[in-house]
């Protein structure tokens, strides 16, 4: 049996559940000494390059190793006893193995793979917040990417993307493509562009430097993305460097912190003056934590969220922010934006928070959006690019201001769907559209 016919019986197997956190992170050369390409030190991506090592494993991969990663509702489709049993028997053989294209956010991702033997296939993966796989899916390779060859293709390619779909492209002040650009969606975490231009206008009045320090404590702890939820409490961070990671590597917890040091009261003042066309719907403004909580959290609690006014809400969220999370990565398992629990903005409300940030003209913001220009993404000529996007159940986002010598351009590309397997399945497409997108408007 060829490999491609080894994938095509593995596909009837492993699959579905869903997705989770927010944001894309810049890729780092991976540990796996066979990969031709860069596999990110993501928390998908550091998945990712786990599963291909038990691929390659001296060893047959046992039941038990799959076991602790593998996301509950995956294990009732799939026994980890046959997980193991198809590895080993089906895919190992064909192993080394090398990755040759890696296209992905923090939690889901699908990369090309080449064995010793056989054709290559794409294996598919998204893991929850605590890290467990809840897709995994070896299939055939993807036909290559044909590139747009105008921005009415990208418009009508976007159009095709599953779900609810927001666009937004301009050159400069010209708007070149607009999908429902002015409708209300879930942002995952391009949401904490909101924190950091708060965080730049309270630098700019002098009541916060980036040089202040911010202490962890364990009621601060949020989930993933990121790194500072697995820190010990008392660990000290910078208003800088907490702002740098909340940007470059998604990370809630410094986000979080940023929060709190700020006050919620102010970065809702920030998303008004950024230009938001409907600031309320980002009032109160929830920490990560607490959108965690009221998410996927007691139910009780939940309903008291949703029947409560502004000031009841804000109580909520004070009870939430005063109590170590409580709330496991391996509970957030289903999509909640369709029930209000994600931050919202527009296409074009999107567009302005990246304008505000750029008319701070902080080279330390400027600098922290910088610093990951977008998961992988070929951004081409362009000089400058800031870049913020974000991934959760159900939810893909990415927003880009990019600039050269003659001008600026922005994109913003906003997608959700409950079917959170279908948004997985469309991660290459995304980008690869923001691609054409920068490209076409240089």
């Amino acid at each position: 049996m060829t490999l491609a016919r080894r994938l095509t019986a593995l596909v009837s197997l492993v699959a579905v559940a869903a997705l989770t956190a927010c944001t894309s992170a810049k890729p780092v050369p991976t540990a796996s000494a066979a990969a031709s390409v860069e596999v990110p030190s993501t928390p998908v991506g550091d998945r990712l390059t786990w599963v291909l090592d038990l691929f390659e494993a001296e060893n047959d991969t046992t039941a038990g190793e799959w076991a602790r990663v593998l996301d509950e509702n995956f294990q009732k489709q799939v026994p980890a006893e046959q997980v193991a049993e198809m590895v080993n028997r089906q895919i190992r053989p064909a192993a080394p193995f090398t990755v040759t294209a890696y296209t992905g956010t923090e939690t889901q991702a699908r990369a090309t793979v080449a064995g010793a033997l056989g054709d290559p296939f794409d294996l598919t993966l998204a893991i929850d917040s605590a890290g467990r796989i809840t897709t995994m899916l070896l299939s055939p390779v993807a036909p290559a990417w044909e590139p747009s060859t105008s921005l009415d293709e990208v418009e009508q390619r976007l159009r095709e993307l599953p779900g609810e779909v927001s666009a937004l492209v301009q050159r400069g002040d010209e708007t070149v493509v607009s999908l429902d650009a002015d409708r209300s969606a879930p942002l995952a975490s391009v949401f904490k562009l909101y924190v950091l231009l708060a965080t730049a206008e309270a630098v700019a009045s002098g009541e916060v430097s980036w040089g202040d320090t911010l202490v962890l404590a364990d009621t601060d702890r949020s989930l993933p993305s990121g790194e500072l939820q697995d820190a010990p409490a008392g660990t000290e961070v910078s208003v800088r460097d907490a702002a740098s990671a909340m940007i470059r590597i998604s990370d809630n917890t410094a986000t979080d912190l940023l929060i709190a040091r700020l006050g919620r009261e102010r970065v809702e003042a920030a998303v008004a003056r950024s230009g938001h066309a409907d600031p309320a719907a980002l009032t109160p403004f929830p920490s990560t934590k607490e959108i965690f909580t009221l998410g996927w959290g007691d139910p009780a609690l939940r309903a008291e969220w949703q029947a409560a006014d502004e000031a009841g809400r804000r109580a909520v969220l004070d009870r939430i922010a005063a109590a170590p999370l409580a709330v496991e990565g391996e509970a957030v398992t289903t999509s909640q934006w369709q029930n209000g629990f994600d931050w919202f903005a527009s296409a074009a409300d999107v567009a302005a928070v990246h304008h505000a940030l750029q008319r701070t003209q902080d080279a330390e913001v400027l600098d922290i959006l910088s610093e990951n220009p977008g998961q992988g993404l070929d951004v081409g000529t362009w000089p400058y690019v800031a870049f913020k996007g974000g991934s959760s159940r159900g939810v893909l986002t990415g927003s880009w201001f990019v600039r050269d010598d003659a001008g600026d351009a922005t994109v913003v590309l906003l997608m959700a769907d409950t079917d959170v397997a279908a948004v997985s399945e469309a991660v290459p497409s995304f980008f690869h559209l923001a691609e054409d997108a920068l490209r076409l408007t240089h």
